[in-house]
């Protein structure tokens, strides 16, 4: 069993699921929860997070002091159904691996997220931590997902990053 283990359905198919997960990932990835959700050191916040999205390519941080840090790289590349990334942090010894399956069902997409690998990595007491963490960021996707879903039910039009236009939200408040 793998240390954190995750499924949810969302009423996407495969392809605009994987690339959510992906080129939105700035959107949707929540910048504060009960963990800080970023590697920024304390003399800095967190500008973006992102993945080059190739097989080898790195997924990475990047910092309001235009520093980055290497989060890990894609270890496998099958767009719209498989993502495996490798995960680190800055003072573990190793490395570990974040897998994810985006299977078609009836109601939309199914994705599958797991992470392993944290007693190699040296940081095995970490496991209870991500387990709640991994919940929390996998519940800001699912969201985001849902209200991309729901504002095309709607007939609303939205752009790039899956954020509405005209009226923007900000309008409305």
């Amino acid at each position: 069993m793998p240390d954190t283990y995750l499924q949810a359905v969302i009423p996407l198919a495969p392809a605009e699921a994987f690339e959510i997960y992906v080129d939105q990932m700035d959107v949707w990835w929540p910048r504060q929860g009960v963990f800080p959700y970023s590697f920024a050191p304390k003399t800095t916040h967190p500008r973006r997070i992102r993945f080059e999205p190739k097989l080898g390519g790195r997924y990475y941080e990047t910092f309001a002091d235009d520093s980055e840090y290497t989060i890990g790289r894609i270890i496998a590349w099958e767009p719209p159904t498989a993502l495996r990334y490798t995960w680190r942090g800055p003072d573990w010894r190793g490395e570990t691996a974040i897998q994810l399956e985006f299977a078609a069902v009836e109601q939309g997409t199914r994705i599958t997220h797991q992470q392993d690998g944290f007693a190699a990595a040296g940081a095995a007491e970490l496991i209870p931590y991500y387990q709640i963490g991994s919940r929390q960021t996998l519940a800001a996707y699912l969201a985001h997902c849902r209200a991309v879903h729901e504002l095309r039910e709607k007939g609303l039009r939205f752009g790039s990053g899956g954020q509405s236009s005209k009226p923007s939200i900000r309008s409305m408040m």
